[in-house]
């Protein structure tokens, strides 16, 4: 059995004993705080173990001087982490920028290629309009035409049986 010590870097220390395989840990580990993984230095103080190198823990005034720091940086990291999210925002958002002026870009291109395809052919329309309008015109003039014809035609058979009934009647 190897004893373990381990300080972790929240200022927790734990310690146990285990019978490394391998030369490593046979499970991994974690601080029971803040639940960091401390297997890596579990199997680097098993390896000086069996080399027959060890390194003792910290000084206590070590441990102090770290767990005196930690409220003092505390504010130092909120704020670089605010500055942080305050960056991503600001990148997040030149990019959502960009990515809205290209499509306004191309909405407007594509206004324009409908534009030039609608007007040619609303173009067409109204010549086809203006067209059926003629030919209705057409049509309505060769019906007057038509019904003067059929009746000159209508007088002239009238006609032609007058002078027959008159043959008949003379025969």
């Amino acid at each position: 059995m190897i004893p373990v010590k381990i300080f972790c870097a929240c200022g927790q220390k734990y310690s146990f004993e285990v019978q490394p395989e391998a030369g490593q840990m046979p499970v991994s580990i974690s601080c029971p705080v803040c639940q960091r993984d401390g297997t890596t230095e579990a199997n680097q103080i098993i390896a000086r173990a069996l080399n027959g190198k060890t390194q003792p823990l910290p000084p206590p005034r070590v441990n102090s001087l770290l767990n005196a720091a930690q409220p003092n940086l505390e504010p130092h990291l909120v704020a670089a982490l605010k500055d942080a999210i305050v960056q991503e925002l600001a990148l997040q958002r030149r990019e959502l920028l960009a990515g809205q002026q290209a499509a306004a870009a191309e909405l407007s291109d594509l206004a324009r290629r409908l534009e030039a395809v609608q007007t040619p052919m609303l173009e067409r329309l109204r010549a086809y309009e203006q067209r059926i309008l003629e030919l209705e015109q057409e049509l309505g003039a060769q019906t007057k035409e038509n019904r003067e014809l059929l009746k000159l035609k209508i007088e002239m058979i009238r006609s032609q049986l007058a002078v027959e009934r008159r043959r008949v009647d003379f025969n």
